[in-house]
């Protein structure tokens, strides 16, 4: 049996695409990532995740998850990152452990239970005195945080 070159090329082209469009990412939301506790490094300091109430992800434009274990680790790296403005952060609600959306969380500031100290937690929970995302980046970024706050008061003595 003789086979037409215009048919076998327009199979091969069709498995060609399907595979191709099989081979895709898988996390065009950016959605968070699950992985194994103590077995994840903080891509920041190197320290194991093991606090499932402060850890962060931040998931790229192509969908891949970097972890941290404190949201403060988090935002030193990112602000690094040239792809910053199209990440998308993920923190651990303090109280339930669960996912949830660092820009739409509440935060709070001077909780001593972080893992590096500096001192902010997120949850979906009403709080007292809230603070916004944008508010915890600048906070970051300026170093106004408890690490730079106790270092100051040991200096100080």
């Amino acid at each position: 049996m003789k086979y037409n070159g215009f048919f076998v090329k327009s199979y091969l082209a069709v498995f060609l695409i399907c595979f191709l469009c099989s081979c895709k990412g898988g996390n065009e939301e950016q959605l968070p990532v699950d992985f194994v506790w103590d077995r994840v490094a903080c891509e920041e300091c190197k320290m194991a995740l093991s606090d499932p109430h402060y850890s962060a992800q931040v998931i790229d434009l192509n969908g891949k998850a970097y972890y941290f274990d404190d949201i403060g680790c988090a935002i030193l790296w990112l602000v690094r990152q040239p792809w910053k403005d199209g990440a998308r952060i993920w923190v651990n609600d303090f109280q339930t452990g669960q996912w949830i959306d660092a820009e739409t969380a509440n935060w709070i500031y001077g909780d001593p239970k972080t893992p590096m100290g500096y001192g902010f937690a997120a949850t979906s929970s009403p709080v007292e005195e809230k603070m916004d995302f944008k508010t915890v980046l600048k906070w970051m970024v300026i170093g106004k945080h408890l690490v730079n706050e106790n270092l100051s008061k040991h200096l100080d003595e």
